[in-house]
């Protein structure tokens, strides 16, 4: 028996050095969808990874409230290797918890603004079965967001939904959209009425798309 009022949120933030340009735009987007996130009911952890060519865990099971974003752009993009440690560790980390205290609800929220260049531990094919096994058996809820790319079609290719998955542009003002979309969409998860990302939302993040 999982806790209905328990849902922990795995963020997975690309920080290579590309990230540089909208840095200070990504980190306030996500501290305030973060603690819009922390104002509704119900229990809510967050986990945060960041990733460039190598992986790092700022927080585990953190109060939204208090959590600290931080990046700092270097590197290459390791998304493959970060995917798979950290979808592994969070799922051990879960499985350890009393069955009691255990999340009913788990999304993972993926951020990136470029391609796939420097993973070595993990394969594409290995990826997709890991995403696959858990949205159908462990019914975790993903989202991929990524920039400078066909977010649907990389998306799609690595196992997440196409309905889940969103282009944004690389822009300020795309950012802090992307942030109030997220919310949105996180609401809705955690009200078990998931909706998914709509045309004209999918427009006011990426606006010069045709």
């Amino acid at each position: 028996m999982t806790n209905p009022d328990y849902t922990a949120l795995l963020l997975i933030v690309d920080r290579s050095g590309s990230m540089q340009t909208i840095r200070d735009d990504m980190v306030g987007g996500l501290t305030s969808l973060l603690a819009a996130q922390a104002e509704l009911p119900g229990i809510l952890t967050v986990d945060i990874v960041t990733f460039d060519d190598e992986i790092e865990h700022q927080a585990v099971f953190a109060d939204p409230a208090t959590v600290e974003v931080r990046l700092e752009p270097r590197g290459m993009t390791a998304l493959l290797d970060a995917l798979g440690e950290s979808l592994e560790g969070f799922r051990s980390a879960l499985q350890a918890l009393p069955s009691h205290a255990r999340p009913d609800t788990v999304q993972v929220v993926v951020v990136t603004d470029g391609h796939e260049n420097a993973s070595r531990r993990y394969t594409r094919e290995h990826v997709k079965r890991i995403i696959a096994d858990l949205t159908l058996e462990a019914k975790w809820d993903f989202v991929y967001l990524g920039a400078n790319q066909d977010a649907i079609t990389v998306g799609v290719d690595l196992g997440f939904d196409a309905g889940s998955s969103m282009t944004y542009a690389a822009d300020s003002i795309s950012v802090g959209a992307s942030s109030d979309v997220l919310n949105r969409y996180m609401t809705d998860v955690r009200g078990k009425s998931k909706k998914e990302f709509a045309p004209a939302e999918r427009a006011r993040v990426n606006p010069d798309a045709e």
